[in-house]
């Protein structure tokens, strides 16, 4: 979307829903040296996107916040196997990033905890990433092999295998 990328989830036991923006004034600060102050341009942008997106939940203001991220380069999480310890899995959720996909990052550290294995794909967040130059990792994951035929998906590097047939708790 134009406006950028929101996120918003209902608060139980209050009418209405939570709902911000990513990286909205795309702000890097020290956390004590942190404008806490909510502003009214910060509710006008709030506010046009809920009157655009949810014309009949825009009622009025019931608090405003702000919110600090911790984030790392691209903005992503960090989720692996230790590259030399696979009994060792971690996670870095990013703080107030990380907490609204907490569940879903706890039900994947379960996973690599019990079996090593999760049904959710997070190649993504691998944390060999971070360590490679971009243009190094291109070189790594060829697009299309020497006999033009697209690689095997075997080749993509994955920091463990993905299981197909795992189930989610609920």
């Amino acid at each position: 979307m134009d406006e950028g990328r929101f996120y918003g989830f209902p608060v139980f036991g209050v009418p209405g829903f939570k709902f911000g923006k990513y990286h909205h004034l795309e702000e890097e600060t020290d956390p004590d040296e942190m404008d806490r102050e909510a502003h009214d341009y910060d509710e006008r942008l709030l506010r046009d996107f809920a009157e655009r997106y949810f014309p009949d939940g825009c009622g009025p203001t019931m608090d405003l916040q702000t919110c600090m991220f911790t984030n790392i380069e691209d903005n992503h999480f960090v989720i692996d196997v230790h590259p030399d310890y696979p009994q060792v899995s971690f996670a870095s959720p990013c703080s107030g990033h990380g907490f609204k996909f907490a569940s879903v990052v706890g039900e994947i550290m379960a996973d690599l905890a019990e079996t090593g294995l999760t049904r959710h794909d997070v190649s993504l967040f691998r944390l060999d990433r971070l360590t490679r130059p971009a243009w190094r990792a291109k070189l790594d994951r060829p697009a299309v092999v020497s006999d033009g035929q697209p690689p095997d998906r075997q080749e993509t590097p994955r920091s463990f295998p993905r299981a197909r047939d795992v189930r989610p708790f609920w």
